[in-house]
């Protein structure tokens, strides 16, 4: 005879038997999923972190001076602030509210730059975002006075070129990631301008800058030339006067010392300013006097004289 109320007893102890395979299969998932996350995917997960929390800034190096003969200036590298921004702080619905307001602030942004700026900062996943690079001291002020969350300022180098054009085409010019593009900047780029260093920075899960370590540049070689700025100057002003002369496209013109064979000024003709190269045509930027060919025609006769009367071969007289 079975015993009364047996059945809830076995039903109880199935439902107890399920409760715990249940939470022993549970427990053995999460066991499975920690081990996955851990150990397998250890590497992959903390160089996501490190991306999400850690970002690297370049800090350029300053760039070595160029000098003349005589110690005279002709490049030289001074500080430039730069504005950028944390997409990931201002976030998706204030980006085109800040883009616009940053605009306004440096005053010359056109329609296709705040296009470009609001994409930028729309990407909320991203930690770091160049505004504008190398701004003048008025307009990263203005910027400065907006005190904007997930906006700031940095120091940059920027290229300085004190006389303008001259000796343009021969110096050459810097493009904004302080590389040489053109002329001595770009031929002797490697001396001249430094070792970079860096910017580690550190932010929480909001962006919020916590940590700032600093890696400093080393300094770049200064380069002296066999140019005379003095002699560069008037060689330039009589080569601008000969070509309006004569309605010339353009020209070149040389000193050198015929001793040593130092090249005392280079002109060329039309010119460039190289603190804005980028408002210049390419024409206007070529070194004419070592980039065009041509044959020298009648001017090589000067030689073949000279050598007939070295020889003797031809009496001087003649």
């Amino acid at each position: 005879m079975r015993e009364p109320g047996a059945g809830w007893r076995r039903t109880f102890r199935r439902r107890i038997q399920a409760a715990v395979a249940g939470l022993a299969i549970w427990a053995i998932g999460i066991e499975v999923r920690l081990v996955y996350l851990q150990v397998i995917k250890h590497d992959e997960l903390v160089a996501r972190a490190d991306r999400q929390h850690k970002r690297t800034i370049p800090a350029p190096a300053k760039r070595g001076d160029i000098l003349d003969r005589n110690g005279q200036v002709l490049a030289t590298s001074l500080d430039a602030d730069t504005i950028y921004a944390a997409p990931s702080v201002i976030g998706p619905d204030l980006a085109r509210i800040v883009a616009r307001t940053l605009c306004q602030a440096l005053g010359d942004c056109d329609a296709a730059e705040l296009r470009t700026l609001t994409d930028r900062l729309s990407r909320t996943r991203d930690h770091f975002a160049h505004v504008r690079r190398q701004v003048s001291p008025e307009a990263a002020q203005r910027v400065k006075d907006l005190r904007l969350d997930g906006v700031g300022i940095f120091k940059e180098s920027k290229r300085f070129y004190p006389n303008g054009d001259l000796g343009a085409a021969v110096i050459g010019f810097v493009g904004t990631e302080n590389r040489g593009l053109a002329g001595l900047e770009h031929a002797y780029n490697r001396q001249i301008r430094g070792e970079d260093g860096r910017v580690l920075i550190q932010n929480d899960a909001k962006g919020r800058v916590f940590s700032r370590f600093s890696q400093p540049p080393t300094a770049g070689s200064s380069l002296e030339l066999t140019i005379d700025r003095y002699l560069q100057h008037i060689t330039e002003r009589a080569l601008e006067a000969g070509v309006a002369a004569s309605r010339a496209v353009g020209g070149c013109a040389i000193i050198m010392d015929p001793r040593t064979g130092e090249i005392l000024a280079m002109a060329n003709a039309p010119t460039f300013d190289p603190n804005v190269y980028n408002r210049s045509t390419e024409t206007a930027r070529r070194n004419r006097c070592v980039q065009d060919v041509y044959e020298p025609g009648s001017t090589f006769k000067v030689v073949t004289a000279s050598a007939a009367i070295e020889e003797k071969v031809m009496p001087r007289g003649s």
